[in-house]
């Protein structure tokens, strides 16, 4: 399920200061719906994907180290539908933890569309307690889903692997 690039480990390049940080560092811009672009110079330190044929969506999460030495926490929603729209969220923060803390505390609920109507304003309860109750399962299915991407990738920065 989860597929690490690159993990965070003893190198030179992290340690020296950021002039020469800089010499290795790529341009990033990450556009997020609702708010300005995260425009940055820094390098990618783990990424991990969740894809798999048999969902019809799938998430990256990145963390990157800027040239300024803060965190870029990112987290990516992609769908195989090429009528729903990818998303992209995205934050800043000072440190690794908090980066982290980003990933952790993300809920992958709102994610999940809305797209559950009654038959009409007048249906039965039951109808409108079936939509309810797959709405939730549908919740519970992302939250999963994100959740254990999220696990996945911590244990294997971890353990270095």
């Amino acid at each position: 399920m989860t597929t690490m690039m690159e993990v965070a480990q003893s190198d030179p390049t992290m340690t020296t200061s950021v002039s020469q940080f800089s010499q290795t560092a790529m341009s990033y811009n990450i556009k997020r719906a609702g708010g300005r672009p995260l425009r940055f110079e820094g390098s990618e330190l783990a990424m991990a994907m969740s894809y798999t044929s048999a969902i019809p969506y799938w998430y990256e999460i990145n963390i990157y180290r800027t040239v300024e030495q803060s965190f870029v926490t990112a987290v990516r929603l992609f769908h195989q539908a090429e009528d729903q729209q990818d998303s992209v969220n995205a934050w800043e923060s000072v440190s690794l933890d908090a980066a982290i803390d980003k990933l952790t505390s993300y809920d992958a609920a709102h994610d999940v569309p809305v797209g559950l109507h009654l038959g009409s304003v007048d249906a039965p309860a039951a109808e409108a307690a079936a939509t309810a109750l797959q709405m939730i399962a549908q919740i519970a299915d992302a939250r999963h889903h994100y959740r254990s991407l999220v696990g996945e990738f911590l244990f294997d920065l971890e353990n270095g692997s």
